[in-house]
């Protein structure tokens, strides 16, 4: 029973990781800024209607969440255009 849970996750997992990793980055990289924009957007939505329950936690959540997306994919881009030259210069490996 469990099995038959897990076993169409694991498929889904093993053709996400078949694709090139930029294409699964990008995705990833969608998804959380759309998360990211939702609470910036929720933040906006409760301040105007008065429900002022922890707003600051969205905005901050929000802007960090966006922060981070875009930190780590100009560091993975960098890297890896590093490392892919690196390795055409040096032919012996």
């Amino acid at each position: 029973m469990l099995r038959q849970l897990i076993e169409p996750y694991i498929r889904g997992v093993k053709y996400i990781m078949s694709k090139p990793s930029w294409k699964n980055r990008r995705r990833y990289i969608l998804a959380s800024f759309v998360i990211g924009a939702f609470m910036l957007i929720a933040s906006s939505l409760a301040a105007l209607t008065g429900a002022m329950t922890d707003i600051s936690d969205l905005v901050t959540g929000g802007v960090a969440l966006i922060t981070l997306i875009l930190t780590s994919y100009i560091f993975g881009a960098v890297w890896e255009d590093k490392s892919l030259n690196r390795k055409e210069e040096n032919s012996d490996g």
